[in-house]
């Protein structure tokens, strides 16, 4: 396959993704009471606790570890989705543009940051494969659960190492990791990973190796495998039970050093050199 037939092919992937996505804000799957207006301050507050950075026990620490990096500077945020992520870095004084690529999250995430009072420098969609920012505009680029999705996670990297500042800070989280238990519970259950009825077009899962080949023009502070326990779900049905009430207490009894070797995601800061 030449290079046009190939950025074609990434052209239409993405098109899916998009599609995908704006139809799948995450977040909605976690909505159990339908009496709630989406996008209202109820509606924010009943599926806060199933969204970043309140779900994994992982995000919240590392956002408090980047507060005096993001304090009066300028971020990038990747995947914005409904806006979580954004108000905790916004509360810690971060000069926020918060993208993504569907616009029923932005519409979302604008009406999140007005229930919250916080005021972005911006909130606008954008492909972080094409991203339509200046070489060299951001201090840090945070991004969480995004590129593995794209189709392309190398030049997702590469975009983003292209707008960071000479120094500047790229602060990644959730890259799907192989192997994990998820990724086995995916193929063998036949379970979806994020919606019931259908999942993303792409999910691709890196082994750390292959994460710190297209890392290069960074130098890495921190990798972590993160979700290594087996947390609650929002499913219901006989294979939601089986996790709830089989799987996770007795995954969750594993000693740590050898649940880590099963964790279904890499996160890691990285400084541009």
């Amino acid at each position: 396959m030449n290079s046009k037939d190939m950025d074609n092919a990434l052209a239409q992937v993405s098109d899916e993704v998009k599609e995908y996505w704006d139809s799948h804000t995450l977040g909605l799957q976690y909505l159990k009471d339908d009496s709630l207006e989406v996008g209202s301050e109820e509606f924010f507050s009943s599926i806060r606790p199933w969204m970043n950075p309140f779900k994994f026990p992982d995000v919240m620490p590392r956002i408090d570890r980047i507060a005096s990096r993001i304090d009066g500077k300028q971020v990038l945020e990747i995947g914005c989705g409904m806006g979580f992520d954004s108000v905790e870095l916004m509360k810690r004084g971060a000069r926020l543009t918060a993208t993504d690529l569907t616009p029923s999250a932005i519409e979302l995430a604008r009406r999140h940051f007005q229930i919250m009072n916080l005021d972005p420098v911006d909130a606008r969609v954008a492909n972080v494969l094409e991203l339509d920012f200046p070489d060299e505009s951001y201090d840090v680029v945070y991004s969480i659960g995004v590129v593995h999705h794209t189709g392309d996670t190398p030049r997702a990297l590469r975009e983003i190492r292209r707008v960071l500042k000479p120094g500047g800070w790229a602060v990644i989280s959730h890259i799907y990791r192989r192997p994990s238990f998820f990724s086995a519970l995916s193929r063998l259950g036949r379970e979806n990973i994020e919606f019931k009825e259908e999942d993303a077009p792409v999910i691709d899962f890196f082994t750390e190796s292959e994460v710190l080949g297209m890392l290069d023009g960074f130098e890495i502070e921190e990798m972590t495998q993160d979700h290594y326990r087996a947390l609650p779900i929002a499913r219901r049905g006989v294979k939601a039970a089986l996790y709830t009430y089989g799987f996770k207490p007795v995954y969750n009894l594993l000693p740590q050093s050898l649940a880590k070797k099963f964790a279904h995601k890499i996160s890691f800061i990285a400084r541009k050199t």
